[in-house]
This record gives structure tokens, sequence and C-alpha cells, in this order.
């Protein structure tokens, strides 16, 4: 079986090395299943519809896993096109009967991301689109039967519990030990639909 991830920089691990990405964690723990990362760095919604049907439809995966928007969001696009472009992939997903698991990405930090990312931005309002394309995605997957796995709950309730700088590298990007709980979560998520 072949699960292709597409998505941004949280997908594709930056400045986490391979073996410690969530996704190559996946496949290590399932041995026989065949984990493709194709995140890119930087990468919008748009990138991904762009390239979505060489990446995705033409590998024919049994499933693929679709998060971003949080750089659509870095670069103040609005919630209403990360959800349009969303659900095009989704819905050009199963129409090529590929199960479609949608990701739900973790929240930004502001305090660590204006020291460490960029200053002039507003992480209170991409924090919001973020919890807006959260409840969008949820409703979304009930609506159309396809699964979710909700990276933003996992990491925000381990926030209450560890230091930020664990977690995060820059208060966008996650460390290691992040992208560890990312890989528990998918598992739990995917052992669900095994």
């Amino acid at each position: 079986m072949k699960i292709i991830c597409i998505g941004d920089s949280l997908t594709y691990g930056y400045r986490v090395n391979n073996e410690n990405r969530w996704t190559y964690l996946c496949q290590h723990h399932y041995g026989g299943i065949n984990f493709i990362n194709k995140g890119k760095l930087g990468d919008t919604t748009a990138g991904m519809i762009y390239r979505f049907h060489e990446d995705v439809i033409l590998e024919r995966p049994g499933t693929t896993i679709i998060m971003g928007g949080t750089n659509d969001f870095l670069m103040n696009s609005s919630l209403e096109n990360v959800i349009d472009n969303i659900a095009t992939m989704a819905k050009d997903g199963k129409q090529s009967n590929i199960n479609i698991v949608l990701g739900i990405q973790p929240p930004v930090i502001p305090s660590l991301a204006e020291t460490l990312w960029a200053s002039q931005v507003n992480y209170e309002k991409i924090n919001n689109k973020i919890k807006l394309y959260r409840e969008w995605a949820l409703n979304f997957s009930k609506e159309t039967c396809i699964s979710y796995i909700d990276f933003y709950k996992k990491i925000s309730q381990e926030l209450n519990n560890i230091d930020v700088k664990k977690l995060y590298i820059d208060g966008i990007h996650l460390t290691s030990e992040g992208h560890k709980l990312m890989a528990e979560t998918a598992l739990d998520t995917l052992d669900i639909l095994s």
C-alpha cells in the first residue's frame, strides 16, 4: 500500500533530519506501507493543486494525506481561497478512487515566530485563520465522509504540558519532538482506518 503526503514544510519536515520526520516515523512503524513525502518548502495550496495530478493522481496511492494553508495565511491569502483549494484536491482525489485524509496543521506560536521567523507578521490573525480552517475541515470531513488527522488538537494539548521550544523550532515549524507527536497522531488515525 502507498500513502502520499502532500503539503508544505510542515509535511516536508523543515530543518528536521529525514529519519525524524513524521512521515518517516509512520513508514518505519508500518513497514509494509510506503509513505511518500511530497511536502515542499514554502508551498501554498495553489502550488499543491498545480502539482496534485502529477504528485498524487498519477502515482495511484491508496491514500493521500493533504495538509496545507499555513503559508497561504502567512502570505495573507483568504480562508476561502484555502478552503476552495483543499476541497478541490479532496474532490479530485476521491474521483480517482483515492482515500482522502485531511491533515489539520498545528497552530503557530506568535511569541516565538515574531522573534525567530519574521517580526512584521500578525501571527494572532494567522492562528485565527488556522482555527477557522480547522472548524471547516472537521465539518467538511463529516459531510463528505473523509477522514482527518487533527495535528492542531494534539499539539495544542501538548503545549499545556511541555516547554514550547521543545516542540517548535521557530514558532511555525516543529522540532523532532514535535514530529514524534505528529507521527503518533497520524498513526492513531490510520490505525482506526485500517
